[in-house]
């Protein structure tokens, strides 16, 4: 589905350096490591909105292959924070149509969107404003508004920043079934690691702008934290999940 080889970034200073990993549809990948490590700088790599060196390829075509319009029925990126405005959650939810729309939104976009809200249990929101929304309220928006591009690629930028342990059980288990039941490929950053052990199908561990170490939940180890972190940790396998306790 998405192939990232040799990739390579700097601002002033080298962010990302020798960067290669690939994702399977229907796969969701949580990319963990320490504040400045390149997770973000990363995501927007992928999403074409800055510009690496190396390839990111989409389906065996790469970013310069594709236009805009249609790397955005492609790919959707959701950021770790999004503005808000006066205008309503179907709204915000029918831009994600652009791609798609002429002269404006057709019946099949209308459609599409009360599909989504339906999914993402937003009926009760759908005419209220953006800026009237809580934290959770408008990252489920944000993430609604993703889904409405009908992306084969969906980027997730700290998806359960700032939300209460409901709201990113219930993000997390969403992002799951879209990409189960869709065969969308997941792409995400997450900083914390027990979730990450518990939603994720593949683990990438990123420091100091490289790989580290990728695989599933057994990447999680305490020399691995240790070495990515530089936090002694405790990790209890319970059940085949892991656990993961700050140590003494």
């Amino acid at each position: 589905m998405i192939a990232v080889e040799n990739l390579s970034f700097s601002y002033k200073e080298p962010v990302l350096s020798g960067v290669n990993f690939e994702a399977k549809e229907g796969e969701v990948i949580f990319i963990l490591g320490p504040n400045g490590s390149g997770k973000t700088t990363l995501l927007r790599c992928i999403a074409g909105i800055l510009k690496p060196k190396g390839a990111v390829l989409i389906e065996n075509q790469t970013l310069n292959d594709l236009s805009k319009k249609d790397l955005a029925k492609k790919l959707a990126y959701v950021p770790q924070r999004s503005d808000t405005g006066f205008l309503t959650v179907f709204d915000v939810i029918l831009l994600g149509r652009k791609p798609y729309m002429g002269f404006g939104p057709t019946n099949e976009d209308y459609r599409i969107v009360e599909e989504v809200i339906s999914l993402l249990n937003l009926e009760k929101l759908a005419f209220r404003r953006l800026n009237e929304l809580s934290g959770g309220e408008l990252q489920k928006v944000m993430i609604a508004r993703a889904l409405a591009q009908k992306p084969r690629i969906l980027l997730l930028d700290e998806p359960t920043n700032n939300l209460d342990v409901k709201n990113q059980v219930e993000i997390l288990r969403l992002i799951r079934k879209i990409a189960k039941e869709s065969n969308v490929s997941v792409i995400s950053t997450m900083h914390d690691l027990n979730l990450a052990s518990l939603y994720a199908d593949r683990i990438l561990m990123i420091k100091n702008g490289k790989i580290f170490a990728s695989g599933g939940i057994e990447v999680l180890s305490r020399e691995n934290i240790k070495a990515v972190y530089g936090v002694d940790v405790e990790v209890v396998r319970m059940n085949g999940k892991v656990v993961i306790l700050p140590g003494d």
